[in-house]
């Protein structure tokens, strides 16, 4: 299947600049293609994810594809749907996360940075960082763009309309974002942007910048969002987003979240973070329940490999057995030894106040290891054990 027909069978496709000519576009293999990423973060995180699997099929089917680490627009913020000014991070910790982020996305391996139509990761502070004001950006880029235009931008206008602040860092992000394709079509002869369907109006300022500039024409596709009933974006949480840094997000919380999937969105989102065949994914979904475990296990193998996630479903089954998911994050306590006393690990990770506690809900029978029943609180527990301490209470033990 050709790259676009690949995409849109996927579910990638949300918008495009021309349909026709997109697909005639990709469909070609020799095309450059590109997405910015701003390293707000230390870590990459599930929303990516999307992003990086339509990259990965693009260079499979022979296209170039670019990496734009946002060093330096992301000082400023991108501001698209935020109804407040963003917190500035300095130079030094923008840095430090473009470095862990290029890191994270060597290590998943979904592109390859070596050989044969390498994919390409670049800082737009290449092109920003030592910029002339005027020559560069005043004279070139700034003054074709209409102020009028800009502030109908609905991530403008509904500042504006709230009366909210917005500085003129954050008006001219748009601008710098299209500053960033202009190079990349010169450069490069990259010829179409990608993102959410968040980034539209941003990806499209970028396509005007260059037609008023070179005449020529180039395009974008944009994602659908993920969103549950409610409206909340997928891989966000009361706690935070979903990361993909185990660090940060362990695989096991990883799977549990996939795990409970709406079921309206598991078909989708098993096209769009899995590589299954369609063909496969169709009979899977015709069993909600199986197709949620699958959806687990498959993204999560592909973001930390086949063994984490064969843990992670191992450890689900031992917690909640095999017909039941997991319903809240279960929390994690590091053995400062190969094995410890039952008490000792309960009270230490604060799960229960006392070993007198732990003792009278062993005598009482609420207390297991591994689905095992546990009668002798001072028993010694190895890492990888799952304790259950109580109806919906438990702790997964690590070293």
């Amino acid at each position: 299947m050709e790259a676009y027909d690949l995409l849109n069978h996927r579910d990638f496709v949300f918008q495009t600049t021309d349909a026709r000519k997109v697909r005639k576009l990709l469909n070609t293999p020799g095309a450059t293609v590109y997405e910015g990423f701003d390293p707000s973060a230390d870590s990459l995180h599930l929303g990516h994810l999307l992003s990086l699997m339509a990259m990965h099929h693009l260079q499979k089917a022979g296209h170039r594809v670019i990496f734009i680490l946002g060093g330096a627009t992301g000082l400023i913020g991108d501001p698209t749907g935020k109804k407040t000014s963003r917190k500035l991070l300095s130079a030094q910790d923008i840095a430090a996360n473009g470095e862990k982020m290029k890191k994270q996305v060597e290590e998943m391996g979904l592109l390859r940075f070596s050989g044969e139509n390498a994919a390409l990761m670049i800082d737009n502070s290449r092109w920003m960082g030592n910029f002339s004001f005027l020559n560069d950006f005043m004279i070139k880029v700034a003054k074709v763009f209409s102020v009028n235009e800009m502030v109908k931008m609905r991530t403008f206008a509904d500042r504006l309309k709230d009366e909210g602040s917005l500085t003129l860092m954050e008006f001219c992000y748009p601008v710098l974002q299209a500053w960033d394709f202009l190079e990349l079509f010169e450069q490069f002869g990259c010829r179409l942007q990608i993102g959410g369907q968040d980034q539209w109006a941003n990806i499209l300022q970028g396509a005007s910048l260059i037609k008023k500039i070179h005449g020529a024409e180039v395009h974008a596709l944009t994602f659908p969002l993920l969103t549950t009933a409610s409206g909340e974006k997928m891989g966000k949480t009361e706690k935070g987003p979903i990361w993909l840094d185990p660090k940060k997000t362990s695989p096991f919380d990883f799977y549990q979240y996939l795990i409970q999937t709406p079921d309206q969105l598991v078909p989708q989102m098993l096209r769009m973070f899995t590589f299954l065949p369609l063909e496969e994914i169709e009979k899977a979904i015709l069993n909600p329940r199986e197709a949620q475990r699958l959806l687990a296990f498959e993204t999560t193998k592909v973001v930390h490999g086949e063994e984490e996630a064969v843990k992670a479903r191992r450890d689900t089954e031992k917690l909640f057995g095999k017909s039941e998911g997991g319903t809240e994050a279960v929390p994690t306590f590091k053995m400062s030894a190969a094995e410890m006393p039952l008490d000792e690990i309960l009270v230490q990770a604060k799960s229960l106040p006392s070993k007198s506690e732990v003792k009278r809900r062993c005598q009482g029978g609420a207390v297991q290891i591994d689905g095992q029943a546990v009668t002798d609180s001072r028993q010694t527990v190895n890492k990888g054990c799952v304790i259950r301490f109580g109806k919906g209470s438990f702790l997964k033990v690590e070293t």
